[in-house]
C-alpha cells in the first residue's frame, strides 16, 4: 500500500522536475515518488546509481556496468565474487555490492535478466547460426544450443 507524501520544492527544483514529467510523459508525482525511492535506495548501497536505458530506469555501478550486467556473470561462477570481479576486471567489493542489491531485490534483477535472455531468443530467430558466447567455466544453456 502506498501512502501521500507532501514535499516542497524551491522554484527552480519544481520547474526542473515538471520538465522531466513533461519529457518522460508522466507525471509529477510519478517523477518525484521515483526520485525519492531511488535516492532510499542509494543511501541503502553507496555503489548505487540509477541511470535511463531506452526510457527504463536500470540500477547501475556508480560509474560502471548495471547490476543485472555482473549478476549474469556471477551466476555463471556460482555468485563467487572474487572469479566474477576478476573476469569483470572489477574490485570484488563492488561484485559483492551487485550479489547484496541482488539479495535486496531479486524480482527487478531477474526481470532484465529475463528481458535479456528474451533479446538472445529474438536474436536467434532472425540469425539461426548465432552463438552465445559465455565465460570459459560457463557450460552451454538451452538457449546456447
Amino acid at each position: 500500500m502506498s501512502q501521500p507524501v507532501t514535499v516542497r520544492l524551491s522554484e527552480p527544483y519544481w520547474e526542473e522536475l515538471r520538465q522531466i514529467a513533461r519529457r518522460e510523459q508522466r507525471s509529477i508525482s510519478e517523477i518525484g515518488a521515483r526520485f525519492i525511492l531511488e535516492g532510499l535506495r542509494q543511501a541503502r548501497f553507496p555503489y548505487l546509481e540509477f541511470r535511463s536505458f531506452n526510457g527504463e530506469r536500470h540500477a547501475c555501478v556508480k560509474g560502471g556496468p548495471q547490476v543485472w550486467q555482473v549478476i549474469m556473470v556471477a551466476k555463471d561462477y556460482a555468485i563467487d565474487a572474487d572469479a566474477t570481479a576478476e573476469h569483470l576486471d572489477l574490485k570484488p567489493e563492488l561484485v559483492k555490492f551487485c550479489i547484496s542489491y541482488y539479495s535486496a531485490f531479486p524480482d527487478e534483477i531477474d526481470r532484465a535478466l529475463d528481458e535479456n535472455n528474451v533479446g538472445y531468443e529474438r536474436l536467434r530467430e532472425m540469425l539461426p547460426g548465432i552463438q552465445l558466447v559465455g565465460s570459459p567455466q560457463v557450460r552451454p544453456t538451452k538457449a546456447a544450443n
